[in-house]
């Protein structure tokens, strides 16, 4: 009988001892692309003919599974998603629960690259539910790890810490070097996100003292999360300092990509806030250079943004504007190629009428949260300019009001993370009753949600919203269970007609409602 025709089990039976030998080899290869992925591709081919010679059929797919993997991370991402996809309905066919769960983490893996946060999210999550007890700690973390990213992405950064700090523990005791400093720098830029740069630069401190301690060269991605939160405390000299051997290296050609622009455009930022705008410029220059000979259309398009910034210290206002008109060009530009090339990633993938259907649903779950429903960030950025622009055009009533959750982290700790998320579910559920179809509801990220009306008597609504929250029956929830809110609200007026402007002044009354004592709502005198 022909190798090729023995079922899987005889197969696996007749060769046991090179089955268990080629499955210890994959074991060991599945988690090197994270750290390398050029340097997995060729064994991973190896073990793929290897597998195949001697019918070893799950073997063999979590081989290519692996080559999927590589080529996702070196920007083949129809490639590598077609590969994923296939072997991913044939796990499912075959009830092949090791290799559904790492390839529906490398499913999030590709739906995170096209932009599409909310399905990255619903594969990480099923990768991490499909791991059965005899999977090792050090996939176990990478698993999470990615989770915590997809948590992070959709800004649901109290669950992403939570997922992160559980993957650091299983890093830290699978001793994978590589992936703590991984999750130590997405912890630090969580923080960043969360507003705490003081904890951001904390932990980033604790990932430089790591890999000082372990003779590893922190790359590009990691030094700019440290300077980054260094210029956030207002330490621009440091954040130049901890740049310099991004800044000092004659050959970056020879670097990866990989937080490489992000790094110079940061070191730019540092030189201009120390007045050192000769040096800032030639830093930026480079940055410039490298995104343009490298294809980093969105790091091109933060660098333009900087160079405005720059030109402005030069008091040169008017190509200062010019730039930021440019810039707003390029953004406008940039998403729209974007969006159109992620649609024909995921034809490509799909292939199907299914693809045209997910293609659609992709546009829509990449303006949502994952977790409420709602808009989120994204839609915001997109769409509350059009409603600020339209109200000045009608000469109507806009109000804009930040809420927050009062305590949220006491609801986290008291009760359980999976009660602070019925919590913040059942908020957004309240916040879209209130705003009914005249207005605007969306997760801004963590806690915080915004709430747009166009009404007269806004602030009448929004007590209305902040009375309703208090009275709601929480205990139901969870017994003992109390919830309360706090608004800042700003209305469009002279003066304050940009979503940047009503957003700050909305912020700082937010601010006010929480010293003041909070469960209160903040808004613009008369």
């Amino acid at each position: 009988m022909a190798l090729g025709s023995l079922s899987a089990t005889e197969a696996a039976s007749r060769h046991g001892g090179l089955a268990e030998e080629l499955s210890t080899e994959l074991d060991e290869l599945e988690l090197v692309p994270f750290s390398d992925a050029k340097a997995a591709f060729g064994p991973a081919v190896a073990l793929e003919r290897k597998a195949r010679e001697l019918g070893l059929d799950g073997l063999e797919r979590r081989a290519q599974l692996i080559q999927a993997d590589v080529l996702g991370r070196i920007g083949k991402h129809t490639a590598s998603g077609q590969l994923i996809r296939e072997i991913n309905e044939w796990a499912a066919e075959q009830k092949h629960q090791q290799l559904l769960a790492r390839s529906h983490r490398l499913l999030s893996m590709f739906f995170d690259s096209i932009g599409d946060h909310p399905s990255a999210w619903q594969h990480a999550l099923r990768s991490v539910e499909l791991l059965d007890d005899g999977a090792s700690d050090r996939l176990r973390a990478e698993h999470l790890f990615g989770l915590g990213m997809a948590l992070q992405r959709t800004g649901a950064l109290e669950e992403a810490r939570t997922r992160y700090q559980s993957a650091l523990r299983l890093a830290e005791g699978a001793e994978d070097a590589p992936l703590r400093l991984k999750i130590l720098n997405n912890l630090a830029w969580l923080e960043d996100d969360a507003g705490d740069a003081n904890r951001s630069l904390e932990i980033a401190d604790r990932m430089l003292a790591f890999a000082h301690g372990h003779g590893i060269e922190l790359d590009a991605a990691c030094l700019d999360t440290i300077a980054h939160a260094q210029l956030l405390l207002g330490r621009h000299a440091d954040a130049e300092r901890t740049l310099r051997p991004i800044l000092d290296d004659e050959h970056l050609d020879f670097r990866e990509s990989e937080g490489l622009a992000e790094a110079l455009r940061t070191a730019a930022e540092a030189q201009r806030m120390q007045g050192l705008v000769d040096q800032a410029q030639e830093t930026l220059g480079r940055c410039l250079r490298l995104c343009e000979d490298r294809g980093l259309g969105l790091n091109r398009l933060e660098a333009m943004e900087e160079q405005a910034k720059l030109y402005a210290a030069r008091g040169d206002f008017e190509k200062a504007y010019q730039q930021h008109i440019a810039f707003h060009d390029a953004d406008v530009t940039l998403r729209a190629a974007a969006r159109e090339a992620n649609s024909r990633t995921l034809q490509a993938v799909f292939e199907t009428e299914e693809a045209r259907y997910e293609g659609e649903r992709f546009r829509e779950l990449a303006l949502r949260d994952a977790l409420t429903g709602l808009r989120n960030r994204r839609y915001v950025d997109n769409e509350l300019p059009i409603w600020v622009t339209q109200s000045i055009n009608e000469n109507k009533p806009l109000a804009v009001a930040l809420v927050d959750v009062d305590h949220f982290k006491r609801v986290n700790d008291g009760h359980s993370h999976a009660v602070g998320d019925l919590v913040l579910s059942r908020l957004a559920g309240l916040l879209t009753d209130a705003v009914a179809k005249s207005g605007l509801t969306a997760r801004m990220g963590g806690e915080e949600f915004l709430v747009v009306l166009t009404a007269e008597n806004a602030l009448d609504q929004y007590e209305a919203l902040r009375k309703r929250v208090e009275d709601y029956p929480w205990s139901k929830v969870a017994p003992a269970l109390a919830v309360t809110i706090s608004i800042g609200a700003t209305r469009l007026r002279p003066g304050r007609m940009t979503q940047a402007a009503l957003l700050g002044q909305a912020d700082r009354h937010l601010y006010a409602a929480k010293t003041a004592g909070r469960n209160r709502v903040v808004f613009d005198p008369d």
